[in-house]
């Protein structure tokens, strides 16, 4: 973990706490290193340390979130050449239902169109139930073929299944983004409380002459 892996508010109190232990080094070597700095210097060497881990967990919960995201792989296809050779991708939109999906354009024919799945985990799921209601129904509509009635129960099945792999997985992730969440608002409030008494020890022990 570097210090461009921090928050700006995290990287200025660690240049603070780095301060204080160079200048702690020093006063050591002169022996003039007082109980009190060095209590200071303590606290921001343990401070220091909380950032970094704070830091380190959340980015393993960022890049876990991001690896699940890119799970869910379109297949899109231009609706007049249906082909996927031409294609580029040039944004996302959230349909009626809340749901983002991916957005294209095909050079080769020159339109842009909105892909009909969701592009993301979470919104594939509400899909994914969506599509298991539309098809529930087809197995019980009575005037449908059976062999429709078979299919959509075996389609129904699969569906199930595959939400009940993916929920957990999701549920966990969410939980753990809101917890970081939480963490890192308590940090923010602790780096700015201790920041404010950093800066008074720091006009404090600059008076020092150890040069």
């Amino acid at each position: 973990m570097t210090i461009h892996n921090l928050k700006p508010n995290e990287r200025e109190v660690v240049k603070l706490t780095n301060y204080f232990s160079k200048r702690a080094e020093k006063l050591v070597k002169l022996g003039k290193l007082s109980p009190e700095h060095q209590q200071v210097s303590e606290s921001c060497t343990k401070l220091a340390d909380q950032i970094f881990a704070n830091a380190a967990a959340r980015e393993a919960i960022l890049e876990k979130r991001a690896k699940l995201r890119k799970i869910v792989q379109d297949h899109a296809t231009c609706p007049q050449c249906h082909k996927n050779t031409y294609l580029k991708l040039t944004g996302t939109v959230r349909n009626e239902k809340g749901w983002q999906s991916n957005k294209y354009k095909c050079r080769r024919c020159n339109v842009q169109f909105v892909w009909n799945r969701p592009n993301n985990p979470w919104d594939m799921v509400l899909f994914m139930e969506d599509y298991v209601a539309e098809l529930n129904a087809n197995i019980l509509n009575e005037e449908l073929p059976e062999e429709v009635r078979q299919h959509s129960q075996v389609v129904v099945e699969q569906l199930k299944q595959n939400i009940f792999q993916l929920q957990p997985v999701l549920t966990q992730s969410d939980e753990e983004f809101t917890q970081m969440n939480q963490r890192d608002e308590e940090m923010t409030q602790l780096l700015q409380n201790f920041k404010s008494y950093l800066q008074i020890e720091k006009i404090k022990m600059e008076s020092w002459q150890i040069d």
